[in-house]
């Protein structure tokens, strides 16, 4: 068969798709989040928090900022206003942890004799390094490659780009007469656990980039490729949230590149299909592109005129209008928005106001003293709190600990607890490991798992490894005690 034809049915899937991308109206923005900046809240001279968003149109790409209009902050249902400046990644001189990783297996490696095809895997370095070049001396970057051997890192976690770039020069493709698949989903694993590994010295926002065709040896086995995609999405929430974006490219059929765009969705990141790129020149441009859109997503410094934050974790969410249709992010769990001290003048207000109203209060206790002790006497009726009503499917409720009367609400398929940032359920406990225990839904049934915390998990007073939860079970989780309930 010759390269046209083997090329045929996968270029006629691409040009499908893309009709109907093009056909289809744009109805909604995507607004994903990477975290929640509260470090300047409780100063005085300060007193806002900030919210890092990716606003993405349809095929994933950033919606300029002055298509970004009318962006509303509720919390627990209700709008809090407030002024808000909206920044690119780039404007707020913000960082980010940027994994690279890239193909060097047979099909791009080699140039294909007798045939217009481009050398991919030139194509990739030319394009990782302007990749390179428009990041900035606070950026920190980590360079891998995977082919038919395995995977191998060429550069460390560092903030220096040239450095970098000239390290892609040391890629080597794998042996050419090799029949042995690539391992890519083992190199993405590999990847994101250094990210994990590295957390705690790198910045807050964190992605991995890869350009594949999507082969990789185990793709005929579908159970397994599922499950390593699903422990490679929980390895990235563990690792704060890490995302995967990835770019396909193939000079063959598109099926595996399936795979890749449901990693890409699940962990938050960006799947875009550049297979129709024909040159070399076309491919490094993606790339190059692809890094000036990361700088360009955005940094919301919001500063509530009458919020003042609240002693137990809270439900948010921000809705907006964008030239790409209305978008909207809804908390899955509930985040600390601490609640703020008084100012000093403020309390001296406040006992002025009492002091002076004391004075008519004395006045009036004969005239209400009749009423008073009548009224003493009659019940209390206490109007009960309202209920969270979000698509929840169980949750945790603490009844012991500095935590006692929060709740963590279980929406995803997957809930980890720990003691740090990056977990689904953070408690900053005597006795929480860093990452302590997980939660996994499956068809309704809540599975506990011990993660090999220093102190254990305890269930009804019984030390377990594994064990699935009914309702009202009692959990112990270091010094945090917590009652499990379904919905």
């Amino acid at each position: 068969m010759s390269l046209s034809a083997a090329l045929r049915p996968g270029r006629l899937f691409l040009a499908l798709v893309l009709l109907i991308g093009l056909s289809a109206p744009a109805l909604a923005a995507k607004v994903s989040f990477d975290y929640f900046d509260d470090s300047d809240w409780l100063k005085e001279d300060k007193g806002f928090v900030r919210f890092f968003v990716d606003v993405l149109d349809d095929n994933y790409l950033v919606v300029p900022k002055d298509g970004i209009q009318d962006v509303k902050v509720f919390v627990e249902d209700n709008e809090v206003a407030g002024d808000l400046k909206i920044e690119t990644v780039k404007e707020a001189n913000e960082p980010v942890a940027i994994a690279l990783l890239v193909a060097a297996h047979q099909s791009y490696a080699y140039k294909i004799e007798g045939t217009a095809s481009p050398d991919i895997l030139d194509a990739s370095k030319r394009g990782y390094k302007a990749f390179l070049n428009n990041l900035s001396d606070q950026d920190w970057t980590t360079v891998w490659y995977y082919n038919e051997e395995g995977i191998k890192k060429v550069q460390s976690w560092g903030q220096n780009q040239g450095a970098a770039a000239d390290q892609l020069e040391r890629i080597k493709p794998g042996d050419k007469d090799s029949t042995q698949p690539p391992g890519l989903y083992n190199a993405i694993k590999k990847v994101v656990e250094d990210v994990n590994e590295n957390s705690s010295s790198l910045p807050r926002r964190r992605l991995v980039v890869v350009m594949s065709d999507g082969k990789d040896r185990y793709l005929e086995n579908s159970s397994l490729l599922e499950k390593r995609i699903t422990d490679i999405v929980e390895t990235a929430v563990t690792a704060g949230n890490a995302k995967v974006y990835v770019l396909g490219y193939t000079l063959d059929t598109p099926d595996p590149l399936v795979h890749l765009n449901t990693l890409a969705q699940k962990t938050g990141g960006i799947y875009r299909n550049i297979s129709e790129v024909e040159t070399e020149d076309g491919i490094a441009t993606e790339l190059e592109k692809l890094s000036r859109e990361i700088k360009n997503q955005y940094v919301m410094t919001f500063k509530p005129k009458e919020y003042g934050g609240s002693d137990k974790p809270v439900n948010f969410r921000l809705e907006m209008m964008t030239t790409a249709g209305p978008g909207k992010y809804i908390s899955a769990n509930p985040i600390k928005w601490p609640a703020r001290p008084f100012d000093p003048m403020g309390i001296i207000i406040i006992v002025a106001v009492v002091l002076g109203s004391l004075l008519g209060i004395f006045l009036l206790i004969k005239l209400f003293k009749a009423m008073a002790a009548r009224r003493a006497n009659r019940p209390v009726y206490v109007e009960e709190e309202e209920e969270f009503v979000g698509p929840y499917k169980g949750k945790l409720t603490c009844t012991g600990g500095q935590y006692a009367g929060a709740e963590f609400f279980l929406t995803e398929d997957v809930t980890t607890i720990g003691a740090i940032a990056g977990n689904t359920i953070v408690i900053q406990e005597a006795g929480v490991s860093k990452r302590h225990a997980g939660i996994k839904i499956e068809d309704m049934r809540f599975e506990l798992a011990d993660f090999g915390s220093t102190n254990g998990t305890f269930v009804n007073g019984n030390k377990i490894t594994k064990q699935f939860l009914r309702d009202q079970d009692k959990l112990r989780i270091g010094e945090c005690e917590l009652k499990f309930s379904l919905k």
